[in-house]
């Protein structure tokens, strides 16, 4: 029987890369147990397992609050977050099919999990599954609202309608014709695929608003190209956001690799989504402080509908991003109007932080910073138009409802707004000088992307900052020693570690202890790779590509990380409720026993991403 149970483990992983002399060691402690189909093995809250399971025949279900999460057959192992974290079950198995059990006893499983690395980094991969899995019962009610199912319909679940192809020479009288004949409001140009696209708007703003003849003006003059699209397979959610992004009425559909049609705003809005386009259009139209300051008001209750409705956070995050945007660009119309006189060369207003890696959540701080370009012949004080513009800008935002950066990284501040050439001098001189106070600034600008204004200017500086990093992997290795540095709030047997006094005693801070360890860790090695993506998940994904970061580890980090912005965004929704100010602190009481396992395991994977870390690149950490 013995040596039944030492090929089984041996034909399985991870048992399967354990030495012969530990499977025959652990051969010897195994027992074995025969259950019924409905028996139950354990229940959720029960006290802390004392073995790990295995599957040696039949099925077994693991359920969470009456939903099943997992179906496990034979070669899988459960009951191990219990043995790890020395807590209560947090889900409930009962054996589907008539199932034989091995049972390895929790000292044996510990000791393996300490000596064996792979061994161990195995069952930490499974818990970032867990947490997966269950995220999602978290994120959906039983029965889905209207506006939850709204945001679960695809592209493909909408009118697409068909759009005529036209040659490029067509004339825009041709065009026009089109237009009346066949009662659309836009054709695409191209030859066999769409080029571009031209609307009945393009013809008055571009032929008979500029005098040209319709007859001689060929249609492929005034296109608009490339045609922004999506796929059918999209989700709605995804064609709103470019709608919002690029400013559009309607938006390309491609299926397969062909545009097929368009989409139109009042197709979505004829379905059930209406407040958000419209608070996009509200915002275009918008002429004074006090309409953005009330758009800003209703649409902070438009993202707690959502949230509340199951909406994905990173959805939201990306909604927030853009409607902010918005709303920023509109305040620099206002700032210039106020000081009545145009900018006297091009500039760039440029968000920084998680405003810059579109990963905000409710009240981000003002995050940002200014740059503009060098213009040393003109007869005009460049520093002193910027200075007045950055105060008044700064106001506004503030007046909107956005609130001041504690750390005053904001554009009235001097040492946020230069020109290109002070811009360049500066990262320069932060990153030869991996002092602490230089890796915090760096940590906060690298983010940085444009939200108003000349996208060359972000490009010349985000191409410097890249060269520099190459060129110093001192200061590379000081911005991971950031990462791993502070640690996440888990004490002994993964107890949380509370704040013991001030305002947020009882509290944790999901930020520091462990959305800001990935976020400055990617951070890092997107320097070193010279990856110029700025949001966190897409920096992951590229790390992967450049083998600077593990796939399995890199998948493991996106789930925690998506759960901790999620537990985030929960805990500011709450807050507002309770007419506290939104923040980073929750405490874990508040939360439901499945959601306080998961933010353990979220934990868990923030210190095995700092280990790896710290064994990957340990010759570039400075000790």
């Amino acid at each position: 029987m013995i040596q039944d149970v030492k090929l089984f483990l041996k034909e399985h992983y991870p048992f399967s890369e354990l030495p012969e002399s530990a499977l025959e060691a652990l051969s010897f402690h195994i027992t074995i147990r025969f259950l019924p189909s409905g028996e139950v093995i354990f229940t959720e809250g029960d006290k802390p397992l004392q073995n790990l399971y295995i599957v040696r025949k039949g099925l077994v279900s693991l359920h969470v609050d009456g939903k099943e999460i997992d179906l496990l057959r034979e070669g899988d192992c459960f009951g191990y977050p219990s043995l790890i974290s020395n807590e209560p079950p947090s889900s409930t198995a009962r054996v589907e099919e008539d199932a034989i059990l091995y049972l390895l006893p929790k000292d044996i499983f510990l000791k393996l999990i300490e000596k064996y690395e792979d061994f161990e980094n195995f069952f930490t991969k499974n818990l970032a599954k867990k947490l997966s899995a269950t995220t999602k019962i978290l994120r959906l009610s039983p029965e889905a609202t209207p506006l939850e199912r709204f945001f679960t319909l695809k592209v493909k679940d909408f009118r697409v309608r068909s759009v005529p192809l036209m040659p490029l020479n067509a004339s825009v009288l041709e065009v026009s014709r089109i237009f009346k004949d066949k009662n659309v409001s836009c054709v695409f140009v191209g030859r066999e695929n769409a080029q571009g696209i031209v609307t009945e708007r393009d013809i008055i703003k571009k032929v008979i608003a500029e005098a040209k003849s319709p007859q001689e003006t060929p249609v492929g003059d005034i296109a608009t190209s490339p045609v922004i699209s999506v796929d059918t397979e999209d989700f709605i959610f995804e064609a709103m956001i470019q709608m919002a992004k690029h400013n559009l009425r309607r938006i390309g559909v491609v299926e397969g690799n062909k545009v097929i049609g368009v989409l139109e705003d009042r197709d979505i809005v004829a379905y059930e989504s209406k407040n958000l386009i419209v608070i996009i259009k509200e915002i275009e139209k918008a002429q004074t402080l006090e309409e953005l300051r009330y758009i800003y008001s209703i649409y902070e209750e438009t993202v707690l509908q959502l949230f509340q409705s199951g909406v994905k956070v990173g959805y939201i995050s990306r909604l927030i991003s853009e409607i902010n945007d918005k709303i920023m660009s509109k305040a620099v119309f206002l700032t210039i109007r106020e000081i009545g006189e145009e900018p006297p060369v091009n500039f760039s207003v440029m968000v920084l932080g998680s405003e810059g890696r579109r990963e905000q959540t409710l009240k981000t701080d003002q995050d940002n910073a200014l740059i503009y370009e060098d213009m040393p012949m003109l007869d005009v004080n460049l520093e002193d138009y910027f200075s007045e513009f950055g105060e008044t800008y700064t106001r506004i935002l503030l007046d909107i409802g956005f609130p001041p950066c504690p750390g005053n990284v904001m554009v009235s501040n001097p040492e946020w707004r230069h020109s290109l050439t002070e811009w360049l001098k500066i990262v320069e001189r932060w990153i030869s000088t991996p002092e602490p106070e230089n890796t915090l600034r760096v940590g906060i600008f690298f983010d940085f992307r444009n939200a108003f204004g000349d996208e060359s200017l972000i490009t010349k500086l985000k191409e410097k900052v890249l060269s520099l990093a190459r060129e110093n992997e001192l200061f590379v290795g000081y911005m991971i020693l950031d990462a791993i540095r502070f640690k996440p709030p888990l004490g002994l047997f993964r107890s949380f570690l509370l704040e013991k006094k001030g305002e947020h005693k009882g509290e944790l801070d999901l930020k520091k202890g462990g959305i800001f360890p990935i976020t400055q860790g990617t951070r890092a090695l997107a320097l070193k790779g010279q990856v110029k993506e700025t949001g966190t998940l897409e920096r992951i994904d590229r790390l992967v590509e450049l083998s600077l970061m593990p796939r399995d580890i890199a998948q493991d980090v996106k789930e925690a990380f998506n759960f901790l912005q999620q537990i985030r965004l929960k805990n500011q929704v709450e807050k507002l409720k309770q007419g506290k100010q939104p923040d980073n602190y929750v405490n874990p009481e508040k939360l439901s026993k499945l959601e306080r396992d998961l933010l353990k395991d979220s934990f868990k994977i923030v210190e095995e991403f700092q280990s790896f870390l710290d064994r990957r690149y340990a010759t570039y950490i400075p000790r």
